[in-house]
């Protein structure tokens, strides 16, 4: 929704209405007062194509004025807004517009056999007519009551339209562009203070450790880095951890990076520390808002205007009002498992049908043509004291998943260095029954020899409407002796075959049960591992809940029956206390943990106190959240049994900060883990406070004595709104934009301007040329400097005086309605607040 510079919200039904009684106006002084010459510039071009909508009632109910006439009218198909066109009407009463401007309406909403016929007829007649686009399926007229074009188009001839059921509605957003550069720079410390250890030697302040990253972006290429720091220390002082350049592709979705690689594994892969290039494809980092798994599609066509609704597994998704036509549901928001998907229409007599299909899916699974992947190559860097170490042995790491069909997903992963190489492949499979999923692979190591690994795995969900939900998984793992991905030189697969089960079920709201069981073969003298749990939680009380597991263990230690019993009450919305007890240890803990506030001056506790056979530990973590730093301490302390004499005391104070630069523009706040925006208060405002993203009576952010604020949370390439506020700016201030709607890149940084220069208010007196005040008249005030700003508007009293808020320093004109000739021009100083004009006479 916008907002004039009046404050009226420009909806959609306000600005219809606001056409309807412009147009009016035009068409009445036309007829009454022939002041519509003006208008006959903006008429269509002489040779133009036209579209001539016949008048289907009497010309002078349609055009009173007897000449032609020319305003701009909205075009609508049925209740729907497509845009404007300028329409002349005629003195016979017929209506005619461009042709092409109608095609260009049309062109997504026709199928692709109707806009052939209507381009075909307008290439053979120079024009289209009601007759034309009657043959096409679609009835046209001009409405006189309501000034605008209707039309209806019969669904045999509408395009099939896409409604996505996900959170994205596919509307148009124009997003805030981030700085040209930006840089970000985050340093978290520490120091520990042990009062009390094992020996002497261990006790007193230990050197401070500081964890230091950051990022530099400019055109698209980020430059990113980690290091870590402990002056004064025993060992390295230092250590860089990785440094990297990053481009992502978002027109294909792939991110390019060199140096040392941050390398995903898959399926039995390890993750190596290489040192080259990589090439990557992760929806849920380049693309979270994008649904990778398969997306239900049903296609539909409906003959009346209805009412659809969507439920999933019971649950009501969207409900949407549809005129006739074509249309396909797609992306729906299905949960793992099995999916009972129920559509519901109700056309406009009350008519209902329902059509019920079931689709079963699994996490890993692609939806068809979707594809992920991460390839690297160059040289293995294993971290050494000082940073990576970069040696002569090459080494590659890969996977490529993709899903062939939305019930069949293959994969397929490679690794290879010059001392062995793993492979092996994936498929992951949608039934009837279930999901399943199976990995193989393959593997060599240098003067060890030859390995294979296999996994195959079994999910359902057994949805049955309401609150019961049964889920069962199965899964059986194989390795053999040998078998290591690389980096592994001397592999250690102490299991040859694992097999697992699991069973859950939602028997009441409040009550959820599951068993589980697990058994390993041992290899060689590894003995045999065998495990089985039962798990209970219960919501026994909106503010109490309860969870125990009751477990059977047999394993090299012998046989042993446990419980683990768990009790948590709410004490109201921001703590909470709870009690734990471990029979297979005899430990027993109570924990407290509270918060409060959110974003600024907001802060979390944590304390415990944990005692079993070998003594008793109490510990307190506190952390505190500023504009710009994040602060935290903890201390725990151990003591022999039952809180006896003290055996161990340590302290740790914690900070975080970052120093961030966007644009030219720095200011200091709490540390950066991705994206982060600057905002900055213009010179007319920077008296004021700015409020960043304001929660009651509190923020993320505030601009400060610094004149800028830090939101350091912003996570890259999902849809924000940050919002803005000055609580205790005066009335007249103007704040710009009250939310910022951004899409940040990778790293980016936004630089925000909060005010403007438009906060200047002005009153006078408007003489005519004869020295008469101009009384009970309106007109605008236009910015010269700036003229495609929206205009003031303007009033006058019986004496002629005005006045105008919004006004910037510059020269500005005022023009009147039907004082044709006057203009006055008034001239706004700079670093003015309140301007008394005096007399204002006219230029001409």
């Amino acid at each position: 929704m916008g907002r004039s510079r009046s404050g009226i919200p420009q909806t959609p039904d306000v600005v219809r209405g606001l056409r309807f009684w412009t147009g009016g106006i035009v068409v009445l002084a036309g007829a009454f007062a022939g002041q519509v010459a003006q208008a006959q510039e903006s008429s269509p071009r002489t040779g133009e194509s036209l579209i001539l909508i016949v008048p289907e009632l009497p010309a002078n109910q349609i055009n009173p004025s007897g000449r032609s006439v020319v305003l701009t009218a909205p075009i609508m198909d049925g209740e729907v807004y497509l845009g404007d066109a300028t329409l002349t009407l005629g003195a016979d009463g017929s209506a005619s517009f461009s042709a092409a401007r109608l095609l260009a309406l049309l062109e997504p909403r026709l199928t692709a056999q109707a806009d052939e016929m209507l381009l075909s007829r307008l290439a053979a007649n120079g024009r289209l007519t009601s007759t034309d686009l009657a043959g096409a399926g679609i009835t046209i007229r001009y409405n006189p009551r309501t000034l605008q074009v209707e039309m209806d188009i019969a669904p045999s001839s509408r395009a099939a339209s896409v409604i996505g059921l996900g959170a994205a509605l596919g509307r148009t957003v124009n997003y805030m562009e981030p700085a040209r550069f930006s840089a970000y720079l985050n340093v978290r410390g520490s120091v520990d203070w042990v009062q009390q250890g094992e020996d002497d030697a261990d006790e007193g302040v230990s050197a401070p450790v500081m964890f230091i990253d950051g990022a530099a972006r400019w055109k698209g290429v980020v430059l990113e880095g980690e290091l870590n720091l402990q002056p004064d220390a025993p060992g390295a002082d230092y250590q860089r951890r990785g440094t990297r350049l990053v481009y992502d592709d978002r027109k294909h979705l792939v991110r390019w990076s060199a140096g040392d690689q941050l390398t995903v594994a898959y399926g039995f892969q390890s993750a190596p520390e290489i040192a080259g290039l990589g090439v990557s494809r992760r929806y849920s980092i380049l693309d979270p808002q994008t649904v990778i798994r398969p997306r239900g599609s049903r296609s539909f066509q409906l003959d009346r205007r209805s009412m659809v609704e969507v439920r999933i597994n019971g649950q009501l998704v969207r409900r949407i009002e549809l005129d006739p036509g074509t249309f396909d549901l797609q992306d729906f928001p299905f949960a793992q498992g099995a999916n009972n998907v129920e559509l519901t229409i109700t056309d406009d007599s009350g008519r209902t049908e329902r059509a019920n299909f079931n689709i079963f899916l699994d996490q890993a699974q692609l939806a068809e043509g979707l594809s992920e992947f991460a390839f690297y190559a160059g040289a293995l860097a294993p971290l050494g004291f000082h940073g990576p170490v970069y040696s002569d042995t090459p080494a590659f790491s890969g996977f490529y998943r993709r899903g062939i069909s939305d019930r069949l997903t293959l994969g397929a992963n490679l690794q290879v260095d010059t001392h062995g190489w793993m492979g092996g492949g994936e498929v992951v499979l949608a039934t009837p029954f279930g999901s399943l999923a199976g990995l193989a692979s393959a593997s060599h190591v240098e003067d060890v020899g030859g390995g294979w690994a296999g996994l195959l795995n079994f999910q359902r969900t057994f949805a049955s409407g309401g609150i019961s939900a049964d889920t069962l998984t199965l899964s059986v793992e194989a390795r053999s002796k040998d078998f290591a991905p690389i980096g592994i030189r001397v592999p250690e697969n102490p299991y040859s075959l694992i097999v697992g089960a699991s069973y859950g079920r939602s028997l009441t709201y409040d009550l959820y049960a599951g068993i589980d069981a697990r058994y390993s073969q041992g290899r060689g003298d590894e003995p045999d591992v065998q495990s089985l749990r039962g798990m209970v939680s219960w919501n026994i009380a909106p503010n109490l809940s309860f969870t125990g597991d009751l477990t059977y263990e047999k394993d090299s230690r012998g046989t042993n029956l446990g419980t683990l019993l768990s009790l948590t009450y709410r004490l109201g919305r921001r703590s909470s206390l709870r009690s734990d007890f471990d029979s297979r240890y005899d430990r027993a803990r109570v924990s407290y943990q509270t918060f409060g506030g959110t974003g600024l001056v907001s802060y979390t506790l944590n304390a415990d106190v944990e005692h079993s056979d070998i003594g008793t530990g109490a510990s307190v973590n506190a952390n505190y959240y500023g504009n710009r730093a994040e602060l935290g301490f903890s201390h725990f302390g151990i003591f022999e049994r039952d809180l006896g004499a003290s055996t161990g005391q340590r302290s740790s104070l914690r900070f975080g900060t970052s120093l961030a630069v966007a644009d030219g523009a720095v200011t200091v706040g709490r540390p950066i883990y991705d994206a982060f925006a600057l905002v900055k208060a213009h010179r007319a405002i920077r008296d004021n406070e700015i409020l960043v993203d304001p929660t009651g009576d509190s923020a993320a952010a505030s601009t400060g004595a610094l004149g800028t604020a830090l939101q350091p949370s912003l996570s890259s390439y999902s849809d924000r709104s940050l919002i803005i506020s000055a609580p205790e700016a005066a009335i007249n201030l103007d704040l710009g934009q009250g939310a910022f709607r951004l899409f940040p890149p990778y790293r980016a940084g936004y630089l925000l301007t909060v005010g403007s220069d438009y906060n200047v208010s002005a009153t006078g007196r408007l003489l005519d040329a004869a020295g008469q005040p101009v009384s009970l008249v309106s007109g605008t005030a236009r910015e010269l400097d700036h003229l495609d700003r929206e205009p003031l508007a303007l009033f006058t009293n019986r004496d002629g005086r005005f006045g105008l808020v919004g006004l910037a320093p510059g020269p500005w004109r005022i023009e009147l309605v039907g004082e044709e000739g006057a203009a006055y021009e008034i001239e706004i100083p700079a670093d003015a607040e309140i301007v008394q004009l005096g007399e204002v006479r006219p230029v001409r």
